[in-house]
């Protein structure tokens, strides 16, 4: 398995529609389950509906990010762990942007060679 190749694949996937705007952010949802979880800003959520309820609210109708650095390891299971550093711009801001770290943990979806749906995810701004 090669575990940087499937983290850089899902970054580059998640970001690129997360930008995408409110309306087509709703196409991640394919990346979670029932089982899937968030925490956002200490906020803890769990399961498909809920997650995408967070990541289309109407404060984040405009976000890009910049993706810094990314970084993988492979985990029991064949799951895979991924970190991404960077900076966002919320409604165009791009003169102030925050910086922010974010967990995936990605699991193989069963009968599904390839697949990989978020198990747990976890995003936090980070102020100097």
């Amino acid at each position: 398995m090669d575990f940087n190749a499937i983290a850089n694949s899902f970054v580059g996937h998640y970001y690129t529609t997360f930008d995408s705007g409110s309306q087509g952010r709703g196409n991640l949802s394919s990346l979670y389950r029932p089982e899937s979880m968030l925490t956002w800003e200490s906020q803890q959520l769990q399961g498909q509906q809920n997650i995408l309820a967070k990541l289309t609210t109407p404060e984040l109708a405009t976000v890009k990010h910049k993706v810094n650095t990314t970084d993988a390891q492979p985990a029991p299971g064949n799951r895979v762990l991924v970190t991404v550093t960077g900076g966002l711009a919320i409604d165009n801001a791009f003169d102030k942007p925050l910086q922010f770290a974010e967990t995936f943990n990605l699991q193989p979806i069963p009968g599904q060679p390839g697949g990989f749906f978020v198990y747990n995810q976890i995003f936090r701004l980070i102020f100097a």
